[in-house]
């Protein structure tokens, strides 16, 4: 389950590149599919590389460890980047 999780993004792009390529197939391939299926696959590429996990700068956390303890309460979440 582990897997799936990590690499959802990456099984869910192959999973639609495959049902666009079978649909393609069943109706006769045509060089004009294989341009769409390059521009999906560079629109999946393009949507991953906006939503891919980044590791926090330092900067980042310097300035979210000063403001924690201020004589205020403070919700802190923490999420994997997976």
């Amino acid at each position: 389950m582990q897997l799936i999780n990590q690499y959802s993004m990456l099984l869910g792009g192959i999973v639609i590149l495959g049902l666009a390529v079978f649909v393609f197939l069943r109706r006769g391939f045509k060089p004009r599919d294989g341009l769409m299926l390059l521009a999906l696959a560079v629109g999946l590429f393009a949507v991953w590389m906006v939503i891919r996990p980044e590791q926090a700068s330092t900067n980042e956390l310097a300035e979210f460890r000063s403001q924690i303890g201020r004589g205020q309460a403070v919700l802190v979440e923490m999420q994997s980047p997976y």
